[in-house]
């Protein structure tokens, strides 16, 4: 995950996100133990799915 300074961080469970390559909202639901991979819940109904954490950005305050 990217922060504003540049930086990967990994995402934290239960944060919102705007997956760059789905062009999608979404809340992280689970990161793996290495933070490779994190399972993304769309913001309404559909089924998860799985970015990479560099392809995902918080969302902006005014939006969480």
């Amino acid at each position: 995950m990217t922060t504003a300074g540049g930086t990967r961080s990994t995402p934290r469970i239960g944060e919102l996100v705007y997956d760059l390559e789905r062009e999608a909202m979404g809340r992280v639901a689970y990161v793996d133990t290495g933070g490779n991979i994190a399972w993304v819940k769309p913001l309404r109904e559909g089924p998860e799915w799985t970015a990479l954490p560099e392809q995902l950005l918080r969302a902006p305050d005014g939006e969480r």
